[in-house]
C-alpha cells in the first residue's frame, strides 16, 4: 500500500467515532458559545464528511491543546496542523485536496520527514517535521531549486519553523509570482540548533562588533526531490475584469481575479498620474450565500515589483471549495505611500523628524558605538498586531545607500533613559533598529507607508 492509499483509507476510518470522542459535538458547541466573545475569528466548517471529522475540526478551531494532543495519531496530526492555519487550507483538507508524500531522511542525529503537500497552480504548502533525540529545539532554513539543482526565480518563500518543538509539524509556503507551479522541484533545508546553549559566531572580518554575527554552520542539510500530481498543480481560475475605479482620489484598475484552492489574488494596475503608491488593502469577497472571504492573515498578503513601491497583487482566503456562483469584492480601507514621502529626513542629533508616517513617532535616537540606535512608536491597526514602519534601505545627505538587516517590535511601553522612568504605550507598539557604522547626524529613512484611509462607502466590484 502506498502513502496515498494509506491517506484515503485513514479518511474512511473517520466515519466511525472512537469511544473516547463520543459527545464531542455537544462539548464543542458549548465551548464555542463560551469562547465566541474572544475568538470570533474562528469558524466552524460544516461538510458532508463524517460527524467525527466535523467534531474534530470544531475542536481544533477552538482548542490548540486538543490539536497538539492529536500529535501522536497518524493523519490526525497532519489534519490538526492543516486546519489550524487558515480557512483556505482547512477547506482543502476537508475536501481531501491533499497529496501525501511520506519521504524521510536522517543525518547527524536528526530525522526530517516531508509528510504531505497542499499545492495548486500558484502556491505550494509543505508540511514536514524534524525529530531528534539529541537536539530539542531546531530551526530550518528552506530553499527550493530546479530538480537538477539550478536556481529558480519568481517566487517567495516563508517558513514558520522558529520556536517549533521537537517533532512538531511545520509549514513552508512557496508562492510563485512570475510563473506557474512547476511539476517538480528540489527542496533543501539547512537545520540549526536553537537550544539555549547555542553561541553565536562573530563575523570574521568584524570580531569587535558584538551585534554582527554570521550564521553558524548547519547541523544537517536535507535535500528532497518532490514531484507533484498534475491534478493539483493545474487547479485555478482566472477572471478578467479590467475595471477602472477610484480610491481616495487615486485611479486603479482591477485587472484580474485569480481563484486557487489555497488563496485568491486580486491583481491591480496603477495610473501614472497617481500621487501615491498603494501599499495594502482591507477588503473581502462575499458570495450569494453571505459567506465572506477575508484577506490573508497568516502568510503572504501582497506582492509587488522591485521596480516600483506599488503593490500590485493582493491576497484573500479562497472561495474555491465554496461552490460560489457569484462573488462581489468590497474594499473598505487602503494604506498609501505618498510619492513625496518615499524618503523622510531624521535629525539624529536633535531627535526630530521633518515628517513621519501617520501615527508614527520618533521616541529615541541614541548614538551607540559607530552608529545609532533608533526607536519609533506606531499605532495598532488591529489588536495586538504590529507591522513594519520603515524599509531596510536608508541614505545619507549625499544619497549614498545603506541597509540594516533586522528590527524588533515590542509592546507595553519603554524605559526612558533621560527621565529614568517607564513610559506606557497603550494601543501601540515600538520598533527598534540600528544604523551600524553610520557616523552622520542626519539620515533619510524609507517609510513603508504615509497614511491609512477608511472608506465610509466601500468600493464595490462585481467579480462574477
Amino acid at each position: 500500500m502506498n502513502r496515498k492509499e494509506e491517506y484515503w483509507n485513514l479518511l474512511k476510518e473517520l466515519d466511525t467515532a472512537p469511544p473516547a470522542l463520543e459527545h464531542t459535538i455537544t462539548r464543542a458547541k458549548a465551548r464555542v458559545k463560551r469562547t465566541n466573545r474572544i475568538r470570533r475569528f474562528f469558524t466552524i466548517p460544516v461538510s458532508s464528511i463524517a460527524a467525527f471529522l466535523i467534531a474534530f475540526i470544531t475542536i481544533v478551531n477552538v482548542s490548540t491543546t486538543f490539536a497538539m494532543a492529536c500529535g501522536q495519531i497518524p493523519l490526525l496530526r497532519e489534519l490538526a496542523a492543516a486546519v489550524a492555519f487558515s480557512p483556505s487550507l482547512k477547506a482543502a483538507v476537508e475536501n481531501e485536496y491533499v497529496q501525501p508524500m511520506g519521504f524521510e531522511q536522517s543525518e547527524n542525529g536528526i530525522t526530517m520527514r516531508v509528510e504531505y503537500v497542499i499545492v495548486d497552480q500558484k502556491q505550494l504548502n509543505i508540511f514536514y517535521s524534524l525529530q531528534s533525540q539529541i537536539y530539542s529545539h531546531m530551526d530550518a532554513a528552506p530553499d527550493i531549486e530546479s530538480p537538477d539543482g539550478t536556481p529558480m526565480e519568481g517566487y517567495s518563500i516563508i517558513s514558520g519553523s522558529f520556536g517549533s518543538e521537537n517533532g512538531d509539524l511545520r509549514r513552508i509556503t512557496v508562492d510563485f509570482t512570475d510563473g506557474d507551479m512547476p511539476g517538480s522541484l528540489l527542496l533543501t533545508c539547512r537545520v540549526h540548533d536553537n537550544g539555549s546553549d547555542v553561541t553565536a559566531v562573530p563575523v570574521p572580518d568584524d570580531p569587535g562588533n558584538t551585534e554582527a554575527y554570521a550564521e553558524p554552520e548547519p547541523i544537517s542539510t536535507f535535500a528532497f526531490p518532490l514531484t507533484f500530481d498534475p491534478t493539483y498543480t493545474g487547479k485555478g481560475e482566472v477572471i478578467t475584469l479590467n475595471q477602472i475605479f477610484e480610491l481616495n482620489g487615486q485611479q486603479l484598475t482591477a485587472t484580474t481575479v485569480e481563484i486557487y484552492p489555497t488563496h485568491i489574488r486580486l491583481n491591480l494596475a496603477d495610473s501614472k498620474d497617481n500621487t501615491a503608491w498603494l501599499q495594502s488593502l482591507t477588503f473581502y469577497l462575499e458570495n450569494e450565500k453571505g459567506e465572506k472571504f477575508e484577506a490573508i492573515t497568516n502568510g503572504i498578503t501582497a506582492t509587488g515589483s522591485v521596480d516600483s513601491p506599488f503593490m500590485a497583487s493582493h491576497r484573500l482566503e479562497s472561495s474555491f471549495f465554496s461552490g460560489s456562483r457569484h462573488l462581489t469584492l468590497y474594499i473598505t480601507d487602503a494604506v498609501w505611500l505618498d510619492k513625496d514621502m518615499e524618503r523622510v529626513k531624521i535629525d539624529l542629533a536633535g531627535g526630530t523628524a521633518e515628517t513621519l508616517p501617520e501615527g508614527v513617532e520618533l521616541i529615541q535616537a541614541v548614538r551607540g558605538g559607530d552608529g545609532w540606535q533608533l526607536m519609533f512608536a506606531g499605532v495598532e491597526r488591529t489588536e495586538n498586531a504590529s507591522y513594519q514602519l520603515f524599509g531596510t534601505t536608508y541614505y545619507d545627505e549625499a544619497g549614498s545607500k545603506y541597509e540594516y538587516d533586522s528590527w524588533s517590535t515590542e509592546t507595553g511601553g519603554y524605559y526612558d533613559e533621560a527621565t529614568e522612568r517607564h513610559v506606557e504605550a497603550p494601543g501601540g507598539f515600538l520598533v527598534r533598529f540600528a544604523l551600524k557604522d553610520y557616523p552622520y547626524d542626519t539620515v533619510f529613512l524609507s517609510p513603508c507607508f504615509s497614511r491609512t484611509v477608511h472608506l465610509e462607502t466601500p468600493v464595490e466590484i462585481q467579480v462574477k
